[in-house]
């Protein structure tokens, strides 16, 4: 029943509306026409100029008088006249008279003067002074020598001065008659403004108890939609609280997991420059990529939001799976054998030997569910069956058993929820975030597949990851020469930066490759030197002046070709998720971040196809599909992370007296420090120190000025160079004080505290020169 009257008012209202829709066209309809019409003549009148006719005319005849006048006193009857003129200025004045002709045949109402006899015969007579008048303006000079010309001359232009008063009344007249004319329209249309303006007011009032009426159901209604906007307010306000307490979370991890992590690193490469047996070294390349693996989870887990969106991409590529398999194999056998746990992974012999997959997530679905298998099992096996899927041509199952703790119904129902935790005391036991088996379920249903499990108390679980993976052909393999040199040719290199630092280390580190470098400062330099020279890369940073990286990138790609098909790289220290997505959309090819380093450069030419892998000749190359500076971001993308420590947050908040130790490591991070040491001379080296502290020019010094004089802008750019230069040289107490004024300058409103900024970015520079000097610069000197 209450339906039935809902829709009956409904119809109702909409029949009203038809109504009064129907009238308002009616009667709105020949006014909006008659509005037209009225636009169209005030458009008209605008565009041409009409007044213009009796203006342009005036003009002419008066710069015939001035002609006339200073052709007459050129003829030196007349001394106590004026001044003779001279042939510059009698010429100026033809040219100017000649003008003002051009001005009276280009005007755009022409049409009402082209019929009248005073325009016709003052244009006769123009052209025949033109014609006599032109051969002897060719020779001004020659002309002024000349009195009887000028006497002939001055009549000639005097017999002009007739014609062009005509002219001059005549435009006056047609102006006056083009504007009565489109008066009396103006005066017509007006009345039937009136008119239908009358009908329309007559009309409108009938629907006034309509609209009332209609007035009060709205408000009515308006008072529902505000209640249900304040509900829809608040679950709003609820979900960005959640959202945000999950970024805080994903934070803290990164902060903790990071810290160790990277000691750990460090640790393994210090190791591998030792003397090492065969096994030993073994031992160590294996920890090497557990640990490098684990940073790539690591990574996924701090960017989940990016499967969350849906735009993670898969870097498919032909991936052996028995290889894939051997490898985790190798990698868990050792937390297994810790717990006393046997660990069996097997790989069906029908299976094809190579297939099309993203290697790198094959194996994090394999380490998180053999992890998780480790952790709750405390007796026991563990087996994983890579297996064919029944009924799927490219169909490939991976089951994973184990004789663990076993899981309930509840349990199951919620296993798979973000941050779920089955048994907090048992987690905090075994550690874990509740984040793996989300990813890994994700990442399956990317491959075509999913995950199903199966469980009992105290019976242990099975997890079955179903994938559709197309077989393929083992890929041709690379020859490999043991002399880097003959596998890497010389490229030309177009370097775009705004900071001299940059600039001079990246010549070293250019030179050091065997590259020849060209370097401009901003965007729109790169894009002038491209339009002249040929290069085989461009590296562009990412913050630059005039033009930055991307907007830089996305010209290039819109020059002609070949230009527009060169390989481009992109420097930069940011950390924002959707800088690897922009930069793919306006055609970047590589990404490599602050600091930069050799390896991180090297990689980025290799991705571009500039480059051959340098294999095991002098180094042991990170995992190629896990580089060290890249972290999952949006869609599948990478976005560049520092390679130094993670900062402190005492250090990013300026608690200097927190976070300000007397370690070196609080100050400096080593690893960056110390490469740049390495492969730069000492005199270098000092002017780069230099170009930062300095006085008075020295960015510290410039970014302290810019303080003082409370200019925004200006603390804003000093920030930024100051940062991208601190990164580059790894001094991180510098870089955190001037990431915190970056950030503080950047925010409209908020008051710059000169004084407590002044004094935190004096401690951190000269706390960072002290340290400096407990480096041993160059051991070989």
């Amino acid at each position: 029943m209450k339906s039935s009257v809902t829709g009956l008012a409904q119809w109702k209202t909409r029949q009203w509306v038809l109504a009064i829709t129907a009238l308002l066209l009616l009667t709105l309809t020949p006014l909006v026409w008659i509005q037209w019409q009225q636009f169209q003549v005030m458009q008209n009148l605008s565009t041409h100029q009409v007044d213009s006719l009796t203006w342009q005319a005036y003009q002419l005849e008066r710069e015939t008088a001035r002609l006339s006048y200073a052709v007459h006193i050129t003829t030196h009857e007349h001394p106590d006249l004026a001044a003779p003129v001279d042939a510059d200025e009698l010429l100026q004045r033809y040219e100017v008279f000649l003008s003002r002709i051009k001005l009276i045949e280009d005007l755009p109402r022409r049409n009402l003067l082209d019929n009248t006899t005073a325009f016709r015969e003052a244009m006769r007579e123009i052209k025949v002074f033109n014609a006599y008048a032109d051969p002897l303006f060719a020779d001004a000079t020659t002309l002024v020598a000349e009195p009887a010309r000028l006497r002939d001359l001055s009549r000639r232009v005097e017999a002009l001065s007739p014609y062009l008063a005509e002219l001059t009344r005549e435009a006056t007249r047609a102006a006056s008659r083009f504007m009565d004319e489109r008066n009396r329209q103006l005066h017509d249309q007006s009345l039937l403004v009136i008119a239908l303006a009358a009908v329309q007011t007559t009309a409108l009032l009938v629907f006034v108890v309509v609209l009332v009426r209609h007035v009060r159901w709205q408000q009515r209604q308006y008072a529902r939609l505000q209640e249900l906007s304040h509900e829809v307010s608040r679950a709003k306000d609820a979900a960005e609280a959640a959202n945000h307490g999950k970024s805080v979370f994903l934070a803290n991890m990164s902060h903790e997991i990071r810290t160790p992590f990277q000691g750990v690193l460090g640790m393994l490469n210090l190791l591998d420059d030792t003397p090492l047996s065969g096994q030993q070294r073994d031992y160590v390349q294996t920890a090497r990529d557990s640990a490098q693996h684990l940073l790539g989870v690591l990574n996924d887990i701090l960017d989940v939001s990016t499967m969350e969106s849906g735009t993670l991409r898969l870097s498919v590529a032909p991936t052996q799976l028995r290889e894939v398999a051997q490898d985790v194999e190798g990698l868990m056998r050792a937390p297994a054998r810790e717990k006393g746990l046997s660990l069996n992974v097997s790989v069906d012999e029908s299976l094809p030997s190579w297939v099309m997959a993203d290697a790198t997530r094959l194996r994090q679905i394999l380490f998180n569910l053999i992890g998780n298998a480790i952790k709750f099992t405390n007796a026991g096996s563990i087996t994983a069956e890579i297996g064919r899927w029944k009924g799927e041509p490219d169909g490939v199952t991976i089951v994973v058993r184990d004789t663990g703790i076993g899981m309930d119904e509840e349990t199951l129902s919620q296993l798979f929820t973000r941050f779920y935790q089955a048994d907090n005391s048992l987690r905090r036991r075994v550690g874990g975030t509740g984040l793996g088996l989300e990813i890994s379920r994700n990442l399956a249903r990317m491959m075509g597949g999913d995950i199903a499990v199966t469980s009992a108390p105290g019976h242990g679980s099975a997890f079955t990851v179903t994938l559709r993976l197309a077989q393929t052909q083992a890929p041709n393999a690379k020859c490999t020469h043991q002399d880097s040199p003959s596998r890497t040719r010389r490229l030309k290199v177009l370097v775009a930066e705004d900071h001299p630092i940059n600039l001079k280390y990246m010549n070293i580190l250019l030179d050091q490759m065997g590259h020849d470098a060209v370097f401009c400062e901003n965007g729109q330099e790169a894009l002038e030197l491209l339009k002249r020279q040929m290069f085989d890369a461009v590296l562009l940073d990412y913050h630059m002046p005039v033009l930055d990286g991307l907007a830089t990138a996305q010209a290039i790609r819109a020059m002609p070709s070949p230009v527009n098909e060169i390989k481009i790289v992109l420097v930069t220290a940011d950390v924002v998720n959707d800088t690897r997505k922009r930069a793919l959309e306006v055609g970047v090819n590589a990404f490599t971040s602050k600091p930069l380093q050799m390896a991180d450069l090297r990689r980025a030419l290799e991705e571009c196809g500039l480059t051959e892998p340098l294999g095991d000749a002098g180094s042991h190359p990170s995992t190629p599909d896990l580089p060290r500076h890249f972290t999952s971001g949006p869609g599948g993308a990478s976005t560049m992370a520092p390679s130094m420590d993670p900062i402190s947050p005492a250090l990013l908040n300026g608690n200097w007296h927190e976070g300000l130790g007397s370690e070196t490591s609080d100050l400096i991070d080593s690893e960056s420090y110390t490469e740049i040491l390495a492969m730069m001379p000492s005199d270098v080296h000092a002017e780069l120190l230099g170009t930062l502290f300095a006085k008075p020019e020295g960015t510290v010094h410039a970014l302290i000025d810019a303080l003082a004089r409370n200019d925004r802008t200006e603390v804003e750019h000093q920030a930024h160079r100051l940062k991208g230069s601190a990164m580059l040289m790894g001094f991180r107490a510098i870089v955190a004080v001037a990431a915190r004024v970056e950030k503080l300058a950047s925010e409209e409103g908020t008051v710059l505290p000169e004084a407590e900024l002044t004094h935190d970015i004096q401690v951190a520079a000269d706390s960072t020169q002290d340290a400096i000097k407990g480096f041993n610069l160059h051991p070989t000197d």
